[in-house]
């Protein structure tokens, strides 16, 4: 065990003269807000709270808390699921908003660097106003989301059939090591040329960064892939009515590149985005059973018809009811509720809210949100839906499922969502957590990402044990005195 030191008033005045003092606080009311999230893990105080403004200031923090031995939690925006900014062993939480820039955007090499404050909705606004011909692609997740902790942390986005996880659109990034030096990764690090639209051929060491949690440094910049607007971006809303066609309908859509990109929800979800609370009816027969949102580009009207001949047949194709077919629409015809669900980012309250119940349940003190997302083969569709949507029914929570198709169908993510009343079910919420972790990753074959640290000791205990070897090695060259928000993924 790491025996870490803490923040006395001699480290609490070298943090002044990092910064500044109105920068640096360790007032209770302000350490209680960093210690917890939205979800069922425990609240943990930090010892202070630093807010740098430049990368000099972040390495000037790490080599305090390198001499001290003090643990570093990084911090951006509080859109955060799974405790991973909740300091584990208390230490410094540092603050990473005042480092909001927009710093370039190059529309010939199709990349934009940001700060770790820059938000998915100021980055939007940034490009809709000033470089209108090119954008981003956006999590279904609140405007306030950081552009860089969602990429680090391998997010989805809308265009992720096309793309990928996030992590795939950094092409260079700008991180303080946890000893304090300051480097560049990608073809940035060419002194003489600020260009930073590329990784390779350089050997990568982006990964060295991306899916880390924050425990192999602290990135300043990143530079990410722009999109070039096409003259034409439909959307469309297919409905299953039974989870044969989707099964079938899913798999087949990822064998082509028809779509740039998809969300598929559980109807539970729909009707809880459009404003139902808990408990949930049960569907009607009438009901769908789920509905898939998909995003595609065209480049005439010669070609965005021809896209949606193609996907009629494949619709017809899949049905395997003649009376209930798969059906294709576009997001209008669904009403207003519909129509601009999937134009993001977005606020999302209704998840918040779904199970909220301040006023009438006096053990509740607050609206909470947990899920299990994961990357696993497309093969497993069937069964990890299926399967998991009668293990939330079991432990008498919504069956709120979102899935995705990923990379141009090479996997999708499964994603369990669960609101809840905190603190009233937050046993409740592990509980169902823990047998969906299981069944994820010994029948499914998936891996959890933003994996919360008691998550990952399970997944730990999966993996061939020279992978883990290797990913102690890598973290305890990189972080010698192992002060980067110490306990994630359990390494």
């Amino acid at each position: 065990m790491v025996s870490y030191g803490k923040v006395t008033n001699e480290v609490v005045k070298k943090l002044h003269d990092v910064v500044g003092p109105e920068f640096v606080s360790t007032d209770r009311e302000d350490l209680y807000i960093y210690s917890f999230d939205m979800t069922e893990e425990q609240p943990k105080d930090p010892e202070a709270i630093v807010m740098p403004e430049n990368p000099k200031d972040v390495q000037g923090i790490l080599k305090i808390a390198n001499e001290y031995k003090i643990p570093v939690t990084p911090y951006v925006s509080a859109a955060n699921i799974g405790g991973l900014t909740i300091p584990l062993h208390g230490g410094i939480v540092v603050d990473l908003k005042r480092m909001n820039r927009v710093i370039k955007a190059d529309e010939k090499n199709k990349y934009v660097i940001v700060e770790p404050g820059v938000t998915f909705g100021r980055l939007k606004a940034y490009l809709d106003k000033n470089h209108p011909d090119y954008m981003y692609s956006y999590a279904f997740s609140p405007p306030h989301t950081s552009v860089m902790a969602n990429a680090l942390l391998e997010g989805l986005t809308e265009y992720s059939y096309r793309y990928g996880c996030m992590g795939e659109f950094i092409v260079g990034l700008e991180v303080v090591l946890p000893t304090g030096e300051i480097t560049r990764i990608g073809n940035c690090a060419l002194m003489k040329h600020d260009n930073w639209n590329q990784k390779y051929p350089l050997p990568d060491m982006s990964s060295l960064f991306i899916g880390w949690q924050g425990m192999t440094g602290i990135v300043t910049k990143i530079s990410v892939k722009l999109i070039a607007r096409p003259p034409i971006l439909e959307k469309r809303m297919l409905i299953f009515f039974n989870r044969q066609d989707m099964c079938k309908m899913l798999p087949d859509l990822a064998r082509t590149e028809l779509i740039q990109g998809d969300f598929t929800f559980s109807f539970e979800t729909v009707l809880m985005m459009l404003g139902a609370k808990h408990p949930i009816r049960e569907l009607k027969e009438s009901d769908p059973e789920s509905v898939t949102g998909i995003y595609f580009f065209a480049y005439s009207e010669k070609e965005k018809k021809a896209k949606e001949k193609v996907l009629q047949k494949m619709c017809t194709e899949n049905s395997t009811n003649a009376k209930r077919p798969i059906t294709m629409v576009p997001l209008e015809l669904g009403g207003d509720k519909y129509k601009d669900i999937l134009d993001l980012p977005r606020p999302l309250p209704n998840f918040m809210e779904f199970r909220s119940g301040i006023k009438t349940d006096p053990d509740q003190i607050g609206a909470g949100m947990s899920w299990l997302g994961t990357f696993c083969p497309i093969s497993s569709l069937q069964l990890g839906y299926e399967k998991g949507y009668d293990i939330m029914k079991k432990h008498g929570f919504a069956p709120l499922i979102f899935s995705k198709l990923m990379d141009s169908g090479h996997f999708i993510v499964m994603r369990y969502l669960i609101p809840f009343q905190k603190p009233k079910d937050n046993q409740a919420v592990r509980e169902l957590l823990e047998e969906l972790v299981d069944f994820a990753i010994d029948e499914v074959g998936a891996i959890p990402y933003k994996c919360p640290a008691w998550a990952a000791k399970k997944v730990l205990k999966r993996l061939d044990p020279n992978w883990v070897a290797l990913a102690r090695r890598i973290r305890g060259t990189l972080d010698p005195n192992k002060i980067m928000n110490p306990g994630r993924w359990n390494l």
